[in-house]
């Protein structure tokens, strides 16, 4: 059996106990063997990684991601969502081929690995999801995955627009091939993308083939005001009260933003056993509005954290997307009034009520969001016998100091960056280490997303 210890670093388990302690973390055959003090042991032999002055947590979790984006860094800027997608997302997705896909993904990988993230969720597009598939299977990292639905929508270009029923079976054959590859690591979806982009008829199909599968469903939900308008325009509902009513609700279901989401939606939600992804940074970045994440818990709705994709976002980065969840939830518990003119929430939504803790905002990070997943029994805390996702992070950079160990939670939440991870482990295998990775060539990597990028603008012909 292979063994590693992770030695003497204060151990932040993110468990139902709250448990912070000085000690060691016992890694065998890609699970957490034992914790605490005593934990090595057993493991005399076994290899080290020397977590002195490190805080050791459960590896992030980014429950709302597009890779195929990461090659569209800082090409579309300063839009409003629907504009966004329209003028430059869905040209620049339509122009993707299997190689520029995997050039996009390994560049996001690149960056989600070295900053402790070790599950993901991530929506694809509407082809190549193969390719992305084996992208992530070679990585080493976790992940949900799926092959983006569309087969209607208002500025949807021909390269993403499917029938129905061949882009129901695309995702499928999709699941045949990678459900449970990668020693059971990755998970396939049902990708959705949003109401405007997909009929009643593919929505019905989903929610049936979710059921007969076991699949995630995976969209978008209520995440600006200019879409919800289309969306009662479209439908003559909002877009929680449709997949209500056509059972795409259940515990299955991953919704996206939730930005604009009514009290009463989200108790249909919570009823459900539905989860909801906080992505602050894409919602502040695209003006999209304020989610009111702490009301989402106190209705009893699973929550998780993403970041979105670099497209709107700009950084895959999970220190700074906790850092904006808990500044925001600040502001917004001192909201005495709620409604459009403050972009806080939807129609008829309370006051947020009080702030989420900065131990609430890791939780998002880590062990809600693997719930949020439906990976809570694998990942997402320092338990005994759950998965090894693993992060070492230095607790002594001068950005840190002088407190850094007596609020652990604050220290990581606001002051703690991406270049303070040490370590970064999947199933127990190391996949960044002090500047290294793996499983990728950060600078074949990074020349290969250059020119896969230059070539994809010429085929998706945009204007400057």
């Amino acid at each position: 059996m292979s063994s590693l210890v992770i030695r003497s670093g204060t151990l932040v388990c993110m468990d139902a106990a709250g448990t912070v302690a000085r000690g060691d973390v016992l890694v065998r055959d890609g699970r957490i063997a034992a914790l605490g003090p005593d934990a090595a042991a057993s493991a005399p032999t076994a290899d080290e990684i020397d977590a002195s002055g490190c805080f050791v947590l459960p590896g992030f979790v980014h429950g709302h991601l597009h890779l195929c984006q990461t090659l569209f860094r800082g090409l579309a800027e300063q839009a409003d969502l629907l504009t966004w997608l329209r003028a430059r997302i869905w040209p620049l997705e339509a122009a993707h081929t299997e190689a520029s896909m995997g050039a996009s993904a390994r560049l996001g990988l690149l960056e989600l690995l070295a900053s402790g993230v070790t599950t993901i969720n991530d929506m694809g597009t509407v082809r190549h999801t193969e390719a992305l598939g084996a992208t992530l299977e070679a990585s080493g990292i976790r992940a949900i995955f799926g092959k983006a639905l569309m087969d209607q929508g208002v500025g949807v270009p021909e390269g993403l627009r499917e029938r129905a029923a061949q882009a129901l079976s695309g995702a499928l054959g999709v699941a045949d091939r990678f459900h449970g590859a990668g020693g059971g690591r990755l998970s396939v979806s049902l990708a959705p993308r949003f109401i405007l982009s997909c009929s009643e008829g593919l929505w019905n199909d989903v929610a049936a083939a979710s059921r007969e599968r076991g699949l995630v469903v995976h969209t978008h939900l209520a995440e600006s005001p200019a879409e919800a308008r289309e969306i009662e325009t479209a439908v003559a509902t909002s877009a929680a009260r449709y997949f209500a009513k056509r059972d795409v609700l259940s515990p299955r279901f991953v919704g996206a933003h939730g930005v604009w989401l009514e009290d009463a939606e989200l108790g249909d939600l919570a009823r459900a056993g539905a989860a909801l992804v906080h992505c602050p940074g894409s919602n502040l970045k695209l003006g999209s509005g304020f989610a009111r994440v702490a009301e989402w818990r106190r209705a009893g709705v699973r929550c998780g954290l993403g970041s979105d994709g670099a497209a709107c976002n700009n950084r895959l980065d999970a220190f700074h997307e906790m850092s904006l969840a808990a500044g925001l939830s600040r502001a917004l518990a001192g909201v005495g009034s709620a409604g459009e003119s403050t972009g806080v929430g939807g129609k008829g939504a309370r006051a947020a009520g009080a702030p989420l803790t900065d131990r609430d905002v890791l939780a998002l990070a880590t062990c809600d969001g693997a719930r949020a997943l439906g990976l809570g029994d694998v990942t997402g805390s320092l338990e005994v016998g759950k998965q090894a996702d693993v992060i070492v992070v230095d607790a002594s950079a001068s950005h840190q100091a002088p407190n850094a160990e007596l609020d652990p939670y604050a220290t990581l939440v606001h002051a703690t960056r991406p270049t303070d991870v040490r370590a970064t482990l999947v199933a127990g295998r190391v996949l960044y280490r002090a500047g290294t990775w793996i499983t990728l060539d950060p600078e074949r990597v990074v020349a290969e997303a250059r020119a896969e990028a230059r070539g994809l603008v010429r085929r998706a012909e945009l204007s400057r």
